[in-house]
Order: C-alpha cells, then sequence, then structure tokens
C-alpha cells in the first residue's frame, strides 16, 4: 500500500493507464509469491479510450501577431516574450517552461537539458537563434537579481518561480493581436503548433516526436492538426494524372476523333 499510496504518483503521474499497470504488476507479483488467494479482477478499472481530439493549432501568422503584441520595452512584456518563443519554438510544456533552471541551459552548444516533469525522461532541446536571443534579453535586462535558481521569476519582490501556468498569458495577446479565441486553443497549443510547423516543412514525424519527448508516435497524433492546403491536393481527383500501366490502364477516358462521331 506504501507502494502504490507514495511511489506510483511520483513515478506515474500524468497518466492513469500507466498508474493502472502499476496495481496490475504489484497484484501479479503479490500472487507469484505466495498470496495464492489473491483475487485480481480489473473489470473495474478498465480505462476508456477517449476520443482524439483535434485542436487547431496557432499558425506561422499567429504566433508573428501574438509576439508583436507583446512590449519588449517593459520586463513582464521581455519575460512573456521569451516564454512564448521558448514553448513555440522547441514544443516544451508549460511546466517544464516553469521548471527550467538557468544552469539547464547550454548557451554555447545552443540547447538546454531539462526532465520532462510528465514522463521524468532526459531531454535535450535544441534552441534557435531568436529563442535564445529572447531568453538572454529577458535575463539580462529584465529579470531581477535573486537567488531563485528557474530562468522565469515573478516580476514583484519577493521573487520566486512562476507557480502556475501560462494560460492567461497567452489569452491576454491572442486579444491583443486580435487572433480568434478558440476553445480548448491555450498556451499547450505552442506545443501543438512546434509539431504541425516542423511537419509541414518537412521533418519527418519520428524525428519531431523525438523532439517534443514522445516515446512513440502514437503520442503525436492529437498534437499533428491537418494541413488545409495539402488535405485539399490529396482531395482532387486523378483525372489529369495518366495511367498508362496496370489494372486500370485501361478504363481511361479516351478522346474520340472528331470524325468518328
Amino acid at each position: 500500500m506504501k507502494f502504490l499510496i507514495d511511489e506510483v504518483p511520483v513515478t506515474n503521474s500524468g497518466s492513469a493507464g500507466r498508474a493502472l499497470r502499476c496495481v496490475k504488476y504489484a497484484t501479479q507479483y503479490l500472487k507469484k509469491h505466495g498470496n495464492t488467494r489473491l483475487s485480481h479482477d480489473y473489470t473495474m478499472l478498465k480505462l476508456k479510450n477517449a476520443h482524439i481530439r483535434i485542436i487547431p493549432a496557432f499558425s506561422e501568422e499567429e504566433i508573428s501577431d501574438i509576439s508583436a503584441a507583446v512590449d519588449p520595452n517593459t520586463p513582464i512584456g521581455r519575460r512573456d516574450l521569451a516564454v512564448i518563443l521558448l514553448g513555440y519554438g522547441t514544443g516544451l510544456r508549460g511546466a517544464d517552461i516553469i521548471r527550467l533552471k538557468l544552469s539547464d541551459i547550454d548557451w554555447r552548444g545552443q540547447c538546454a537539458n531539462i526532465v520532462q516533469s510528465k514522463t521524468h525522461q532526459p531531454l535535450i532541446l535544441a534552441l534557435n537563434g531568436a529563442v535564445l536571443n529572447a531568453i538572454a534579453d529577458y535575463v539580462l535586462y529584465a529579470r531581477p537579481e535573486c537567488n531563485v535558481p528557474q530562468v522565469f521569476v515573478t516580476v514583484n519582490a519577493p521573487y520566486r518561480k512562476l507557480s502556475s501556468g501560462f494560460a492567461n498569458m497567452i489569452d491576454k495577446y491572442c486579444e491583443k493581436a486580435g487572433v480568434e479565441k478558440i476553445p480548448l486553443r491555450a498556451f499547450h497549443s505552442l506545443r501543438r503548433s512546434f509539431e504541425t510547423v516542423m511537419v509541414s516543412h518537412g521533418v519527418p514525424i519520428e524525428t519531431v516526436s523525438q523532439m517534443v519527448g514522445h516515446k512513440t508516435i502514437e503520442e503525436d497524433k492529437p498534437y499533428i492538426t491537418h494541413n488545409k492546403e495539402k488535405a485539399s491536393f490529396v482531395a482532387m481527383d486523378f483525372t489529369e494524372v495518366p495511367i498508362t500501366a496496370g489494372l486500370y490502364a485501361g478504363h481511361m477516358r479516351k478522346e474520340v476523333p472528331a470524325g468518328d462521331i
């Protein structure tokens, strides 16, 4: 019981499925090692697969408008811009942005080394120039001097790491930029935007999956927003595509000479 109460919530946080597997493995272990009378009926614990919701990601134009709506001349503006560009430029979860420490950033190597809060797995994040410049601008000119190890801290004393997500932040700048507020589209959608943009520019889905710290490609399905332009292309008919061989070659529409009509 101590294992189930104290250990499972830590090592399997964020996944009911993994927690359920821990319960199954624990009871199987107990039965195998002498508890032959132990009953393990899991029918009441069966998880229902959730429907995959396709939530539109922010487009590149919308991200540009949101970033332009931030005032870089204020401390809170510099902080917020760094947070937004970090989320969009890496696909990093909001919880991991809050936990990010100054010591996690390798400025010369242009990357950050973190342990993901959800999966507890290490991840090396490549940081592009725009992201690094925004973070450096905040740290050098807007971040208050304090002993807090996290990168992003409160604007007012007593200084401490941020304690909540960035839902209000993204809503505020969406309103300023005139970006439509779509239900369920929030700060986490920056992660979705990162994946969608990478895939649309030809980066293999396997590579993108590794970049955001997913274990399998199946985890990427809810994150990839369909590309309207490519979907329209796929939906086109094949009347202009010549079929000269194979099963359907004989079913091509033949042009009939005018004299034979």
